[in-house]
């Protein structure tokens, strides 16, 4: 093992922080995670800054959080003057290719401007976060879809959404798989021809044609996010009777935040009612995570016998997690454990890291930390506009001086309809989040607070925002919140001019002129 020339940045989507074995869970698989958390860390309190896809997703490209990098949801597009990891390692010599998906929508309209006067930017920089496209596949790419007309599937490919998941019967049926019932079926897509296994191949074909060039591949997965089909045997893998119930209490629909109820209803959460849906719903989840990790088996191994597991620092998260009936929700959004906590481990090949590998840290880890991490692994410069930090002296059994205490992170839901039921405006559509070992806080722009005593109730059942009793403590995190926002906001061209003129105190008009003296 040696120095760091390459970088294997995996993502997966939607994945629960808890479905590891290697972090504890009784009934998920996942040999292959449990392997790489055995030869690298596991950091067990890492946290997305928003728990939707795509403003989630920029977060951990731009290193930056949401109301920096102002990409606040799906399809809002991030601005051209942000740069992502992929820019800063071609900028360096690093060939940052992707193989997968990213979310990432381009700045359309700035683009425009420029071309309309003269100016031509190259599509690798505007499209797909910054990454070479070897191989993006949104949901269902063309590549993937090529691929499986080669091989002679009967799919309705004028509607890849549709052909990408469907399901077939016991008795020859074919049926939507976006349908709940369509869980305990599998995909008429074989496992070997799924997105899962073209996406570990391609992955491997890119390493291959990379040779020797220094290489920052982003492998992104589709799955395990919605819909929860899965090919055989991964759709009957697990019992649903095995799985882990979900975590919520009668409580919280008796008295619920105001947001939540037509939420649930937005969301397609009712059906997670019935005992039936989610027991089938989180046994077709084990299985796809489960199938995510034997493709990564295939990847690990093929790493080790091209010797790249020796100069390859290998990253594996999710973009956010998933509720499957925890608190009575489908999906993700919000600020509760299921949907903001993300598994996270990473392997360092050089040596030392020999002496802490295997161990967990737990110290508070933001998905921002991953581009500083991976700029420091390949020895590039961190640039200033980067607001997170560089996770390497943790890989190297140091902790570094007064890292953080709490994750924050925000959310702008003005794109759903549960906000217009509300009546809101759309600045009224604004949530920030703190949370510590004691507390997590959430302040609502138009809506009541959330406040758990993560001490007293770690399962954030009971929100003590409107206890009298707590009103000191809600007055003290709004603060935290405040002081947060005033340190992340983007002061990039304060930063330009402070290095090029100091901090010294500036009088803009000439020592002749001051006549007041």
């Amino acid at each position: 093992m040696g120095k760091v020339r390459n970088v294997l940045f995996i993502m997966v989507d939607q994945m629960r922080a808890d479905c590891m074995g290697v972090a504890g869970h009784p009934v998920v698989r996942t040999p292959h995670l449990d392997w790489l958390a055995s030869r690298g860390i596991l950091f067990s309190h890492a946290y997305v800054q928003t728990a939707v896809c795509g403003p989630s997703r920029m977060c951990t490209y731009t290193g930056r959080y949401t109301h920096a990098h102002r990409s606040y949801w799906n399809e809002v597009p991030l601005p051209l003057d942000e740069k992502t990891i992929a820019h800063y390692a071609r900028a360096a010599g690093v060939r940052a290719a992707l193989c997968g998906k990213t979310h990432h929508t381009p700045d359309t309209q700035f683009i425009r401007w420029l071309e309309e006067r003269g100016f031509k930017p190259d599509p690798i920089d505007t499209t797909n976060a910054g990454f070479e496209p070897w191989e993006v596949n949104e949901f269902w790419g063309d590549g993937w879809m090529q691929h499986l007309k080669s091989q002679g599937y009967d799919l309705p490919f004028d509607n890849p959404m549709m052909a990408a998941f469907l399901v077939q019967t016991p008795d020859g049926r074919r049926m939507n798989g976006w349908r709940f019932e369509a869980a305990r079926y599998p995909t008429v897509i074989r496992e070997e021809d799924s997105d899962t296994a073209f996406m570990t191949r391609r992955a491997m074909e890119f390493i291959a044609d990379a040779g020797e060039q220094p290489w920052l591949l982003h492998l992104s997965y589709l799955k395990p996010h919605w819909p929860n089909v899965a090919p055989a045997p991964y759709h009957n893998m697990y019992d649903p009777a095995d799985v882990v119930p979900p975590v919520r209490d009668i409580g919280e629909l008796d008295n619920p935040h105001p947001l939540l109820e037509p939420f649930r209803v937005e969301r397609r959460s009712l059906p997670f009612d019935d005992e039936e849906t989610w027991r089938q719903m989180r046994a077709t989840y084990y299985g796809l995570i489960t199938q995510i990790d034997d493709h990564l088996g295939r990847l690990f191994r093929f790493l080790e016998a091209r010797g790249r597991m020796d100069d390859t620092l290998i990253i594996f998260m999710s973009d956010h997690g998933e509720y499957m009936g925890d608190h009575w929700l489908f999906e993700k959004e919000f600020f509760y454990e299921s949907a903001i906590r993300i598994p996270l481990i990473i392997y360092d090949p050089d040596p030392r890291a020999d002496d802490y590998r295997g161990q967990v840290v737990d110290h508070f880890v933001e998905s921002i930390d991953i581009v500083p991490t991976c700029l420091d692994a390949l020895e590039i410069p961190i640039p200033a506009a980067v607001q997170g930090h560089s996770l390497m002296p943790f890989l190297r059994g140091e902790t570094p001086e007064q890292w953080r205490s709490a994750v924050y992170g925000d959310w702008d839901f003005r794109f759903y309809q549960a906000s217009q039921q509300l009546g809101l405006e759309g600045d009224q559509c604004r949530a920030w989040m703190v949370r510590d070992r004691h507390y997590k806080y959430v302040h609502f722009a138009g809506l009541p607070d959330m406040l758990f005593d993560l001490r007293a109730d770690p399962d954030e059942l009971h929100n003590l925002a409107g206890d009298s009793e707590y009103k000191e403590v809600v007055e003290a995190y709004k603060t935290k919140l405040l002081e947060w926002r005033q340190r992340t906001e983007d002061n990039r061209r304060g930063q330009e001019l402070e290095d090029r003129i100091g901090r010294t105190g500036v009088s803009w008009v000439p020592d002749e002129l001051v006549w007041w003296e």
